[in-house]
């Protein structure tokens, strides 16, 4: 039987280990030991939600994100002489709600293609991004992560300027190590699955339902949040819960947006058109002055529109409606 290690990366702004998460790391525990590592100060009454699933616990602020906390439970593994003892180190990390579907039949499956590095999602090669594994679960062999340059990677992490610096770093960077020594790689799913070309490549972003429908065990919880700001995704945010609804506790999903997202009040007009408090959203992902400019400008721009109560629709005040699906 293999044996696995694996590293969970979490941080939540109000040091709460959210249900959701303990639901995850709880599957998580049937296939792995776990080294559960927050970015935020823990109390210790939330960390024993999670306390009889982990091996070891390392609490505290650190500012290098995801990336630093692997940093600090694979150290401690190394420090400690066990990372020899296991075949597989996975990381992961508490952006996804889930797994929905057979986790360890999942594992075991991918395992089965006997790469020497798999990931649940790759994100393949476009303009200004290599091809790359996504961060949030990454599963490695001992010759990968026993290696010493893997080990000297790990140890270069340090607290990066922006997100962009650490994707580009650390999420694609590992990527690029893995292929520069030669490991060979697989992924539950890519972006090849995007119904056109020019649709952008991260589909667990872009087009949650059709990578569930894939099988694919997560949801991020960033996304999630995104789609249940404003009114707009409502019928969305219903399709994607009718298909995890029997597999999964949706309860986990609505108890966490209610703690954690801010309803706007929405007004709708016959032809659909949707304001919320912000007349532009823009996401500038880009590590570019220009972008960021726009970013900054655009998303200060606010607007007060005051209409007969008839044309006005307010969003109910949580999210408990999900679970009635």
């Amino acid at each position: 039987m293999k044996k696995r290690i694996a590293i969970f990366a979490g941080y939540d702004k109000d040091g709460i280990v959210d249900d959701y998460v303990v639901y995850y790391i709880k599957e998580l525990k049937k296939i792995a030991d776990i080294i559960y590592v927050s970015d935020c100060n823990m109390l210790d009454s939330e960390l024993e939600k999670i306390s009889d699933y982990c091996i070891h616990i390392i609490n505290g602020r650190h500012e290098e994100y995801d990336f630093g906390s692997y940093k600090r439970g694979y150290l401690y593994a190394k420090e400690n002489n066990i990372l020899k003892n296991y075949d597989y180190l996975i990381l992961c990390n508490d952006s996804c709600y889930g797994p929905f579907f057979n986790f360890q039949e999942i594992v075991e499956n991918m395992e089965g293609k006997n790469t020497d590095v798999w990931g649940m999602f790759k994100f393949l090669k476009c303009e200004g991004y290599e091809e790359h594994l996504q961060s949030y679960f990454v599963s490695m062999k001992q010759k990968v992560f026993l290696s010493n340059w893997y080990e000297y990677f790990i140890r270069s992490i340090k607290k990066e300027l922006s997100k962009i610096d650490i994707v580009k770093k650390y999420e694609i960077g590992m990527s690029v190590l893995f292929k520069e020594h030669g490991c060979s790689m697989s992924s539950f799913l890519d972006s090849s699955i995007k119904e056109n070309e020019n649709d952008w490549n991260d589909l667990v972003y872009t087009n949650v339902i059709k990578t569930i429908m894939y099988g694919f065990p997560f949801l991020k919880v960033g996304r999630m949040k995104y789609y249940s700001i404003d009114g707009y995704y409502i019928d969305y945010i219903k399709n994607i819960i009718s298909y995890i609804k029997h597999s999964y506790d949706i309860s986990l999903i609505c108890n966490n947006l209610n703690r954690t997202v801010k309803i706007r009040y929405a007004c709708i007009f016959k032809n659909n058109i949707c304001f919320g408090n912000k007349i532009f959203n823009i996401n500038a992902a880009y590590n570019n002055m220009r972008y960021k400019i726009v970013f900054t400008i655009f998303n200060k721009m606010k607007i007060t529109i005051f209409l007969p109560k008839s044309l006005v629709y307010r969003k109910k005040k949580d999210f408990n409606f999900l679970l009635d699906l």
